[in-house]
């Protein structure tokens, strides 16, 4: 059975953490709105916290107010590049870590984790689909024109 990927150019397992190229896309939609619920969620954990632990809630509003800004702060920049998304990858590590004060945050926490990077992946696959699609739309309409201009 021949290797149907023989000739293909191998892509990178992480292709899916550059950022798309359409400026409203499907990937940065995804990982805003994401990003920006947890933050939501991660102020409402703390909150519980709060009540739950209270000889430490200077570390637990510290915590928890840094990374709900830092949050909100990467759901702003996710058009600037690359590095926004890696960071919002980055910001799962506290957020789960919450769990050391909120047990649920452990569940919480990986469930937003996993959905901002199937957020990644699936979006920027999403938006490559939509690019194939609007490139093959626009070869046909070019196609149409030269035939109308002909005539």
């Amino acid at each position: 059975m021949a290797d149907r990927t023989a000739g293909a150019p191998r892509r990178s397992p992480l292709a899916g953490l550059a950022p798309s190229g359409r400026a409203h896309g499907a990937q940065r939609m995804f990982a805003a709105t994401t990003l920006t619920v947890e933050a939501v969620v991660v102020f409402f954990a703390v909150l519980v916290a709060h009540q739950l632990v209270p000889d430490e809630r200077a570390l637990t509003w510290t915590w928890g107010l840094i990374t709900v800004l830092a949050l909100v702060a990467c759901g702003g920049l996710l058009r600037r590049g690359a590095w926004p998304y890696l960071l919002g990858v980055v910001l799962q590590v506290p957020v789960i870590l919450l769990g050391l004060q909120v047990g649920l945050m452990w569940v919480v926490g990986t469930f937003f984790a996993l959905l901002y990077v199937y957020g990644l992946f699936a979006g920027h696959r999403f938006d490559a689909e939509k690019d194939a699609v609007d490139a093959r739309v626009l070869a046909e309409r070019g196609a149409d024109g030269a035939e109308d201009a002909d005539r």
